[in-house]
């Protein structure tokens, strides 16, 4: 079965949704990811997962979702952002026309922070109106603890952990040459929380007044090797979180 929901016929959609009830919707956006990583990341690295996941569950994949809620990096070059409203009622379509179709479980894979809270709202929106079941995976949450085994710090934005993700799965995009240490972000989080970094809020501020280089973290120390294993973990996390889903409804 191709997983690509754009790929295939109408006909073959209605033949795939009499084997599963799970579609599987990347999002992400369109931003700067510092001097060495391309702008698409935050949706090439959800898509790719994306597939992964379909084919080790038996799930479709529906076209990706580019466009985020980047609105704290207007300004910066290379950013192309909608409003939270805009992606909210954009979203909450998709998925109920998904829903429509015969899809009752949505995984939301989603490649950037700045979705979460709109995803969330939807989530809520799209159960209460249709029965179908959202889950939101942010890649770096669902694989945290692995990520914290092969990484020096939390994945945030165009660092070791992203990088290192982008270099496992589009490598001929990365620009490793290029790729920098940026610390104003953590000495900036230093300085309001006098050193205790656990206490620090959620402080609205524009993004470059956190990064010199639109990097938050040290993407040099990234490699190939670490992107396998957080993608590996990312991918079989995943797969059993949609497979215990998927009992836990049949027990309903």
């Amino acid at each position: 079965m191709k997983p690509l929901i754009h790929e295939m016929p109408a006909e073959e959609v209605s033949e795939a949704l009499r084997e599963t009830d799970v579609a599987i919707l990347p999002i992400g956006s369109v931003e700067q990811h510092g001097p060495h990583l391309p702008t698409g990341t935050d949706t090439i690295i959800p898509v790719e997962l994306a597939r992964m996941v379909a084919e080790g569950v038996g799930a479709l994949v529906a076209p990706p979702i580019f466009y985020g809620n980047s609105v704290s990096m207007k300004g910066m070059p290379g950013v192309l952002t909608v409003s939270p409203e805009t992606l909210s009622a954009y979203l909450l379509d998709v998925c109920k026309s998904l829903a429509r179709l015969g899809f009752k479980i949505i995984v939301i894979m989603n490649g950037h922070g700045g979705n979460t809270q709109v995803v969330d709202f939807v989530g809520h929106r799209v159960r209460e109106e249709t029965g179908a079941v959202v889950v939101r995976v942010d890649w770096w949450r669902i694989a945290s603890r692995e990520i914290r085994e092969v990484c020096s710090s939390p994945v945030a934005h165009a660092d070791e952990g992203e990088t290192s993700v982008m270099l496992a799965l589009k490598p001929s995009l990365v620009r490793m040459e290029k790729a920098v240490r940026d610390d104003r972000f953590r000495r900036m989080v230093d300085r309001l929380t006098g050193g205790r970094p656990e206490n620090m809020p959620k402080v609205y501020l524009p993004f470059k007044m956190l990064t010199e280089t639109g990097i938050l973290g040290d993407a040099t120390k990234a490699s190939r090797e670490k992107g396998l294993k957080i993608v590996e973990a990312v991918v079989e996390n995943t797969v059993n979180l949609i497979r215990e889903l998927r009992n836990l409804l049949r027990e309903r």
